[in-house]
């Protein structure tokens, strides 16, 4: 790499840190506020929760890492003519080609590290993660046992305790659950303790009565109890079944099931291919996101009025290839056979570089009458 080539290189490698950075914080958040709820509801210790949320991480930097490679190109090739660098550049003879090679060369590292990050440590992530959602609800007990809040140990049921002793003694329980929406139940308690043996987990109440709610018959319900055992087996002790969630699936895996895979009620193909093939083209974007930006940047040469109109087109062009990609997702969802139109927007996108490139180079060999030099 020659002394130019590799001055480009740095520019590019330290914006894209810091668009990274930016782009990694600001979704990171929202996927760990999610875990939130999950880790506190449960008692567990903030260690555990940065834990988690760090797991988040490489499934985040692979939708990241394309997007921040393509804002430093165009922040860099900006940067370069503002200070008047580009202009040296260009008068130096470098042309198009010459100038987008350290580009290819960013693009082609960004791409190799996308692919490792999408289809290897974020699967061996999300295991981690589903290990660790496992952990916290089979540790439902001490969640259960914590008084004066409002928890969620679950996605439909909610748990108010007034008082609680470490043997599993409660008094004061409010318990709904309507993990069927079609049903709610809500329970109530004046005494109430939890009783595990093994695999087995029982919440005995006492003196209390459940209400609940037919929708279709619009009918409120009450049955008042001395004595009524409400199953927390599932929640203690989740099942370990098969494919449920694609992110923590290895990549052959979800573009080639097999047999047990596909006999499975929670698999679902055309969902679960398109999401392998997507880990691939987060590698191809990767690679033509930044080219096509330099690409775009340089076509016309120099411009006096600067490249604000270009770093517009740049942009526009670059959010055309991500929606077009989106779009051919939805299709594989729908046909799972016609996976190979995942890689078509990326096939569009390389040949739109290969034109804009031959034709920037043309252009500068070409005088203004328009006959060549």
């Amino acid at each position: 790499m020659r002394q130019l080539d590799r001055y480009m290189f740095r520019q590019m490698t330290a914006a894209f840190l810091l668009f990274c950075l930016i782009l990694t914080g600001v979704i990171w958040l929202t996927q760990a506020v999610r875990l939130i709820d999950t880790v506190l509801s449960a008692g567990q210790s903030a260690v555990l929760l940065v834990e988690l949320s760090l797991l988040v991480l490489p499934r985040v930097l692979g939708a990241v890492i394309p997007l921040a490679g393509f804002a430093a190109v165009i922040y860099t090739v900006n940067k370069l003519y503002s200070e008047a660098e580009l202009v040296v550049m260009m008068m130096a003879g470098q042309g198009p080609y010459a100038l987008a090679r350290p580009v290819a060369v960013f693009a082609v590292g960004l791409s190799l590290l996308t692919l490792v990050m999408t289809n290897a440590i974020a699967p061996a992530g999300e295991r981690r993660l589903d290990a660790g959602r496992q952990a916290i609800a089979a540790e439902l007990a001490n969640s259960l046992l914590r008084e004066g809040r409002f928890l969620y140990p679950t996605d439909g049921l909610t748990v108010f305790i007034r008082e609680a002793d470490p043997d599993g003694r409660m008094a004061g329980l409010f318990l709904h659950d309507e993990r069927d929406p079609n049903r709610p139940v809500t329970y109530t308690a004046e005494r109430a303790a939890l009783l595990r043996d093994g695999p087995v987990a029982r919440l005995v109440m006492s003196n209390g009565a459940a209400l609940s709610y037919a929708g279709r018959e619009d009918r409120l319900a009450r049955v008042q109890f001395d004595e009524f055992t409400y199953d927390l087996s599932d929640l203690l002790n989740p099942a370990e079944a098969g494919p449920t969630r694609a992110g923590s699936m290895s990549t052959l895996a979800l573009i080639a099931p097999g047999t047990a895979a596909l006999a499975s009620e929670t698999f679902r193909h055309g969902r679960f291919m398109a999401r392998g093939h997507e880990r691939i083209v987060y590698g191809l974007h990767a690679l033509v996101l930044p080219v096509l930006a330099v690409a775009v940047m340089l076509t016309g040469g120099y411009r006096r009025r600067g490249f604000g109109q270009r770093i517009l087109a740049a942009a526009c062009a670059g959010a055309v290839l991500i929606a077009a990609a989106v779009a051919v997702k939805s299709i594989v969802v729908g046909a799972p056979a016609a996976w190979a139109v995942s890689y078509l927007p990326s096939a569009l996108g390389a040949a739109v570089c290969a034109l804009l490139l031959y034709r920037a180079t043309r252009a500068r060999t070409l005088p203004a009458g328009g006959q060549p030099a």
